[in-house]
């Protein structure tokens, strides 16, 4: 049995093709962490930067946009608030919640 092996370029290429122009959204590599950028003077297009170039990463801000729904997906990162690692636990409890449907639908 052959196992199919997906490259980073194959999800931004499908993603791209299939949500860029209905939606002015683009799948881009990004840095050390993610971000959802709406579009702006400098960028015409709605940018979801996923981190690091991981595959999980990618999946996983996927998730928000598509969960987001259209208003939310005219404020940077969804209107939601972000804090690396290193969290209280109240706000890591808080985190959790919002994470919760993302990380199930990835």
């Amino acid at each position: 049995m052959t196992k199919e092996v997906h490259q980073l370029d194959d999800i931004i290429s499908i993603f791209n093709q299939c949500f860029s122009e209905e939606f002015n959204t683009r799948l881009v590599k990004g840095g050390d962490e993610p971000l959802y950028s709406p579009a702006n003077e400098e960028r015409p297009y709605h940018a979801i930067y996923f981190a690091r170039g991981f595959y999980s990463s990618a999946l996983h801000e996927i998730a928000h946009w598509l969960i987001a729904g259209k208003e939310r997906r005219l404020l940077e990162d969804f209107g939601y608030w972000y804090e690396p690692d290193g969290r209280s636990e109240e706000r890591q409890r808080e985190f959790e919640k919002v994470e919760v449907k993302p990380q199930a639908t990835e």
